[in-house]
């Protein structure tokens, strides 16, 4: 009887319970495919694994969460990944590349330079183009900077690429040159050519993702604005329409929201005001595009969903919601707080400070024997989320004041400085994208995000999304409360319920030592191949009778 009975529960497990379960997640399946992102294309295997559900979907963004409670992947200095890429698309004076998509490995740099007709172009436009010091020195000049602008590169791809990588937040850090153009710098390590790209195109390349992606809201942050004539040019300021807040009206043309009602497109109804120089000049660059441009305040205390509404590129005849937000101070600041303290950045490469005991003199990032540094950013990290929100910009943690910090920023990558820049470059022979890879730190990121360890992420901040950003973006999306899916079943999977990501792992070599293992390569086989010729050239002519005669 006992057998019978457990044999009959048993038996009746299966009938009850996994129906109710199976006909929960056909109910979440529709919910998912219905109302979610699916990345497009779809067709890779290691795409397909960063997802954790099928085919590269994820669900919608919940917009009843404050803009400061929802996590954003964020492309750290994303504009340089045009540095040195290929597939060139005329659009006024802007090289971009929404094609890259399709000859870019994930998680592998393409490397190609740019196509004869590029490099001609780029000839014909260097006197126009190209007004600032960075070219116009010596032969050695050209190359450090060459150098330098393959070493400071962070990113793969145009932004249309980064979005499709998992990036919704985008880090740009703007440069205006004296002919009125508008581009980008990477610190004080490059400015990046005019010829690669400018402000217009690269938001023609968000735009165009925008109006692949309609349901999806993408954010730029501004930081660092810079200017090819220095302080001066900055700090003067300008009288200039006001256009933060435009809208469209019924018949089609762009007024004030908080002009009159009447909206009369009369030139008495134009708002004016004071603005930076600078600002202006970005002002004028996202009217002509078409993209809505804030000031930080008007995203303090607001919600997902109003922050579309304020993105929608649909009142300026776009598709979409894409928004560019800064303080509109001189320096057009970002908008939440940084985390950065330099004295506690965590670099990839540095000096060991004791050498007692220690028979290696520096520490490396992609040191697999030695997983201090890892450890290091590892702590920063969590710091940076887990720790008493404060306002002090010398202390680690989220802030106090969400209005005036309407975002906190997490910076998960090897930070530079000089001492980084001259070990990793003299005695690593590598770069910002070959210390990512090698280091495995998108990965590890990924991981701590998993398993909960952050006690809230806003903005997480990567290098090198093309490896593993559609990961953490799938793990930042799916967390409970994060997305359109209600967690008002037993069944309900989000989080850790879900499994992790598959995450890829790079180990190739840096590309100096490819070029060495080349080199080797090829000298063996030239030797080699030397040798069997020689070889074969004696057996063909027979063995030689070498034998001296004496005659006397």
């Amino acid at each position: 009887m006992v057998r019978v009975r457990v044999t009959q529960i048993s038996a009746a497990r299966p009938r009850r319970r996994p129906r109710i379960h199976w006909l929960f997640l056909l109910f979440l399946s529709i919910i998912i495919y219905t109302q979610a992102f699916h990345r497009a294309p779809c067709k890779k295997i290691a795409v397909k694994y960063q997802f954790q559900f099928s085919e590269c979907y994820a669900p919608n963004i919940n917009q009843d969460l404050y803009l400061s409670e929802a996590s954003f992947v964020m492309a750290h200095d994303a504009a340089t990944g045009y540095l040195v890429t290929k597939n060139k698309k005329n659009k006024g004076d802007s090289y971009s590349s929404n094609a890259i998509s399709d000859s870019v490995e994930y998680g592998d740099e393409s490397w190609e330079l740019q196509d004869d007709a590029a490099a001609e172009n780029w000839e014909e436009d260097h006197d126009d183009a190209m007004n600032y010091h960075d070219y116009q020195g010596s032969t050695w000049d050209t190359f450090s900077t060459n150098l330098l602008a393959v070493y400071g590169k962070t990113q793969v791809g145009s932004v249309y690429q980064q979005l499709n990588d998992g990036a919704r937040a985008l880090d740009l850090r703007p440069r205006i040159y004296n002919n009125g153009t508008v581009g980008f710098h990477h610190g004080s390590l490059i400015n990046i050519p005019l010829t690669t790209i400018t402000l217009a195109g690269l938001l023609e390349d968000a735009k165009q993702w925008c109006n692949d992606n309609p349901k999806e809201l993408v954010i730029i942050f501004h930081h660092e604005l810079t200017h090819e004539a220095g302080y001066n040019a900055l700090s003067s300021e300008v009288y200039t329409e006001i256009d933060d807040f435009y809208v469209t009206g019924d018949d089609g043309v762009v007024y004030d929201e908080d002009e009159n009602d009447s909206q009369d497109n009369d030139d008495d109804q134009t708002s004016y005001s004071y603005f930076y120089s600078g600002i202006a000049k970005l002002k004028g660059v996202y009217r002509e595009q078409g993209v809505p441009y804030y000031p930080c305040e008007k995203l303090s205390g607001i919600t997902v969903g109003e922050a579309m509404q304020l993105a929608d590129l649909s009142k300026l005849g776009g598709k979409g919601y894409l928004l560019a937000v800064d303080r509109h101070d001189m320096y057009g600041s970002f908008c939440g707080k940084a985390n950065w303290i330099s004295d506690e950045l965590v670099t990839c490469h540095s000096k060991n400070d004791d050498r007692e005991g220690n028979s290696q003199r520096y520490q490396m990032c992609t040191d697999r024997k030695n997983t201090g540094k890892l450890s290091a950013l590892r702590d920063y990290v969590l710091q940076s989320s887990n720790n008493d929100a404060t306002d002090d910009a010398d202390e680690l943690g989220p802030p106090a004041d969400e209005y005036y910090y309407p975002f906190n920023q997490i910076q998960g990558f090897w930070q530079v400085d000089s001492t980084s820049v001259k070990i990793g470059v003299k005695h690593a022979a590598s770069t910002l994208l070959d210390d990512n890879r090698r280091s495995n730190v998108n990965a590890e990121m990924v991981q701590l995000a998993y398993n909960q360890q952050f006690k809230k992420i806003n903005l997480f901040s990567m290098d090198n999304v093309a490896l593993n950003g559609n990961a953490m973006f799938s793990v930042l999306r799916n967390g409970c409360g994060q997305s359109v899916i209600k967690d008002d079943d037993e069944y309900f999977t989000c989080g850790k319920n879900l499994v992790m990501p598959h995450m890829n792992v790079s180990q190739r070599l840096p590309i100096f030592w490819n070029i060495i293992l080349i080199v080797v390569y090829s000298s063996l086989f030239i030797m080699v191949s030397v040798m069997l010729i020689q070889a074969f050239g004696l057996r063909e002519h027979g063995l030689q009778d070498h034998r001296l005669e004496c005659n006397g």
